[in-house]
């Protein structure tokens, strides 16, 4: 990997800093992926918290919109505390007490008490994105930057992957309590583990009496034409993507019949899927695309219109063959497109800037992930989840029309 200026090399009295960009890229995934556990990564749990607690999918819609709308309250002071105060702290501590907050889910007792803690989960999320998004741009270079942040960005998918196929059997087995506070403990460890490998570049620390206050930062990061087209871009399409995750396996399992051990495997498939293409698009937009972000997300969007149709028309009692075909088609799209969006926006946004920028476009997408489970959940209810697929294919469609006014940078630019 590329890696920026000499002096970020020797950060900290790091060894061999030629090859330190490589470990940066694997916490900026241990980091990305650690806090999407209290998020994606939770959905495994939801057929045995609904049969516990005897939901609607309208309620559990409620649980992932609590997640998100308290992370959509604190995502833009967590990325102006990472420009501030570097990734090493930020992400490590808040990464401990995410674990210790998702293990109290073995007290949980009531609806009412998982709202709580799902909200208080969902307040320390927002610090994965833009630490993970901040340590890439901080130690690789742009030539490589697109590859790095989708291999950042698969993170989500492969603990994601990793909980859906382990979460169930132990669910099974032990119940949904314990498998949440094994699930927090390595939560806790991922944490540990960046506070021990992970030191912020010198530059981190120069320039912080020079860094601008958060309200300052707000001002410039929101009068961004571009910034703010591209989180108007991403605002319907980040709320089609949880709804896929949310309500995937309990499609497979209330629509087509399929159990619940089985559907978990298909939700991993579309997680390995995601995994692949995370890295694909990077890999696509900085060897085929020669850095043109934009034209590589059309693709990508366009792809996610055909799945979710895919998906719709989905016939009860499928051949388990089809639903392999979708899971992979929804983890290659609906999924992965965010890698590139990432970039588009850290490479449009002001120096020094990066956590802030981030950290805003997730306040707004996450009001959009805030109102799109619940509505994705009345609509499968009250119609059927065919018009709820539907509608999420017309929303991002919407979404498309934003990315066309966006001026992207040339990439000597960048």
């Amino acid at each position: 990997m590329d890696v920026k200026p000499t002096e970020e090399k020797q950060a900290r009295g790091i060894q061999h800093a030629a090859r330190y960009p490589l470990i940066v890229i694997g916490i900026a995934m241990l980091s990305h992926g650690g806090f999407a556990l209290s998020g994606q990564g939770f959905t495994p749990f939801y057929p045995f918290i609904q049969d516990d607690f005897d939901l609607s999918r309208t309620e559990i819609g409620f649980i992932t919109a609590a997640i998100f709308g308290a992370a959509s309250v604190t995502s833009s002071g967590f990325g102006w505390t990472i420009d501030r105060f570097g990734v090493r702290l930020v992400a490590g501590g808040t990464l401990i007490l995410s674990g210790l907050v998702v293990s109290t889910l073995y007290f949980a007792n009531s609806f009412f008490l998982l709202l709580v803690i799902a909200a208080a989960m969902g307040s320390l999320r927002p610090v994965g994105h833009p630490a993970g998004t901040k340590a890439i741009m901080d130690w690789v270079g742009s030539a490589r930057r697109g590859t790095a942040m989708s291999v950042k960005q698969a993170g989500n998918p492969v603990l994601g992957a990793l909980a859906a196929v382990a979460v169930p059997p132990l669910a099974v087995a032990y119940g949904w309590q314990v498998a949440a506070v094994a699930l927090g403990g390595f939560i806790v460890v991922a944490g540990i583990t960046i506070l021990v490998l992970y030191r912020d570049p010198p530059r981190a620390e120069t320039h912080k009496k020079a860094h601008p206050s958060f309200f300052t930062g707000m001002g410039r990061v929101i009068r961004n034409r571009d910034i703010s087209l591209a989180v108007a871009f991403g605002f319907p399409l980040i709320g089609a993507q949880v709804a896929t995750v949310t309500y995937f396996i309990l499609f497979l399992n209330d629509e087509l019949g399929i159990s619940v051990i089985v559907a978990g495997a298909m939700l991993a498939v579309l997680q390995v899927s995601n995994v692949v293409m995370r890295i694909g698009w990077g890999v696509i937009t900085d060897v085929i695309g020669k850095g043109r972000r934009k034209r590589v997300l059309m693709v990508a969007v366009g792809g996610t219109a055909l799945s979710l149709l895919w998906v719709a028309f989905l016939p009860e009692g499928a051949p388990l063959w089809m639903v392999v075909l979708a899971a992979i088609a929804l983890g290659a799209t609906a999924t992965s497109w965010v890698t590139v969006h990432t970039v588009l926006l850290s490479e449009i946004s002001e120096p020094g800037q990066i956590g802030i920028t981030i950290g805003y476009a997730s306040t707004v997408s996450r009001t959009g992930i805030v109102v799109a489970p619940p509505l994705f959940g009345f609509l499968a209810d009250t119609a059927s989840y065919r018009v709820a697929w539907l509608a999420l294919v017309g929303a991002i469609l919407v979404g498309l029309l934003f990315i066309l006014a966006i001026h992207e940078p040339p990439a000597e630019e960048r």
